[in-house]
């Protein structure tokens, strides 16, 4: 099969990175081209935003030629941003990655060159988005149900692994963590959807009764230009802080800021020495963080009815209790803080005994090797058709 890819690389935004790995399992069993879309911000680029994968894969990117006039192509696969919605490609069929963090609504700054009724009668024109709540967004706009392709992210089991006890104690003695200590952590980018005021107010209510529990931030300043300290001083102007006063020098001096750029085995090890991945979100397409932690076996609470309902397990933690709610037609989901604050205070200092479990699960379902060939099975029953 011979793929165009059009997209980012070697940048660490989701989209490039997400593109990387579907070209790393791609190219074991196709013929590749890529096409450099220019990123929409002047100051993305691989020094100030490196995408922190293995050299191994870096060099195998880097290698794929451009488009060549000769060639034939299948497939033509866009994944940048805004979405590329332009009916016209040399291919047999397109495929455009494209994601909604809102449920029912499609912004119109998402994408260009195209209007989704339209593009409804395009036979051979698709979408890739994946999530089922990212879905519906899709279909609202005016796709068709057989134009979109639902098929998730998945990891790098090479990276993503359990450390060992003596790996783990290491990395904590780095970051200055005891090992009494109990971790909750958060990785992304710190903007309002990602729902981090709930866990700093989660985080400083149980920090009056527990002095061991501390909090990792690990921001993503360097492309959105919004760090961990914008959630935190949210959080210390607000009406909950008034009423209970969760603010005081031990629970500043607990929290761990973290803005540099990570490769993916620094992240690793914040996931490892992490107890408990906390993502109170409110709108996410996916939400890849609680699947990279799972699969190092730390548990993760995530919030209920949104993106992570399509992969998440018993096994791997807990769901907060939301509602959904409305704001000029986006809907989005509003977590509970006393569900997560109980939810919280049931783990803290608890044995977890499901790491090995976790970590199984996820390396069987959701090795980017398996979804990527989901993803091409996706590619050629399109062409069959």
């Amino acid at each position: 099969m011979n793929i165009l890819v059009e997209g980012w690389r070697n940048i660490n935004h989701s989209y490039a990175l997400v593109n990387q790995w579907q070209i790393f399992e791609l190219i074991k069993s196709s013929n590749i081209s890529f096409k450099d879309i220019p990123f929409p911000n002047e100051n993305w680029n691989s020094q100030r935003n490196d995408s922190g994968l293995r050299d191994e894969v870096k060099n195998i990117i880097n290698k794929i030629p451009p488009p060549l006039d000769d060639i034939h192509y299948d497939v033509t696969y866009r994944i940048s941003g805004p979405f590329n919605f332009d009916k016209k490609f040399k291919s047999e069929v397109a495929f455009v990655f494209a994601t909604s963090e809102y449920k029912n609504n499609l912004i119109k700054s998402d994408y260009i060159n195209g209007d989704p009724i339209q593009l409804s009668k395009e036979k051979n024109f698709f979408i890739h988005t994946p999530s089922n709540w990212s879905k519906k967004s899709f279909l609202a706009a005016g796709f068709r149900e057989d134009q979109i392709v639902v098929v998730p992210h998945g990891v790098d089991i090479k990276t993503f692994y359990l450390v060992s006890e003596s790996e783990k104690k290491n990395i904590r003695d780095k970051y200055k963590i005891k090992s009494e200590d109990f971790v909750l952590t958060n990785i992304g980018a710190m903007t309002q959807n990602k729902g981090v005021e709930d866990l700093v107010a989660a985080y400083g209510i149980l920090k009056k009764k527990n002095k061991n529990l501390k909090l990792i931030l690990k921001d993503q300043s360097n492309l959105y230009n919004r760090g961990a300290s914008n959630p935190i001083k949210n959080m210390h102007d607000s009406k909950f802080n008034q009423k209970y006063k969760i603010f005081n020098d031990q629970m500043y001096n607990d929290i761990i800021i973290i803005s540099k750029n990570l490769n993916f085995n620094e992240l690793r090890n914040i996931y490892s020495i992490t107890d408990c991945y906390v993502s109170p979100y409110k709108a996410e397409g996916f939400n890849l963080t609680p699947l990279e932690a799972a699969a190092c076996g730390t548990q993760i609470v995530v919030t209920d009815g949104g993106s992570t309902d399509d992969y998440f397990d018993d096994c791997m933690g807990f769901k907060i209790e939301s509602k959904e709610k409305s704001l000029n037609d986006n809907i989005y989901l509003s977590p509970k803080t006393n569900s997560l604050i109980e939810i919280l205070n049931s783990t803290i200092n608890k044995i977890d005994d499901k790491k090995d479990v976790r970590n199984k699960l996820i390396h069987k379902n959701f090795s980017w090797e398996n979804i990527v060939k989901k993803l091409k099975k996706e590619f050629e029953n399109k062409l069959s058709r």
